[in-house]
């Protein structure tokens, strides 16, 4: 599992390569068979590897907002 922010990208980054990847894949298979139902069926995979690519594209870096300043969270700290 990913450690950290940089260890996270590089694993979603490979991914997003290998899902790049199958997507042209199915995009190219698709013109080549006949029936409506085998078109269909690379369609599905088209979109189920465009949504992996948008979801992990989303996952990239960190989102959040880092805080500029933390209160003494210590037990003696006094209010």
């Amino acid at each position: 599992m990913a450690t950290n922010v940089t260890e996270k990208d590089k694993t979603l980054n490979e991914i997003i390569d290998w899902a790049k990847s199958r997507c042209h894949e199915a995009a190219l298979s698709r013109f080549d068979v006949r029936r409506k139902s085998d078109r269909d069926f690379y369609d599905g995979q088209v979109n189920a590897f465009h949504e992996i690519l948008e979801l992990c594209c989303s996952m990239l870096g960190y989102s959040g907002s880092m805080p500029s300043e933390v209160p003494n969270q210590s037990e003696d700290a006094k209010e």
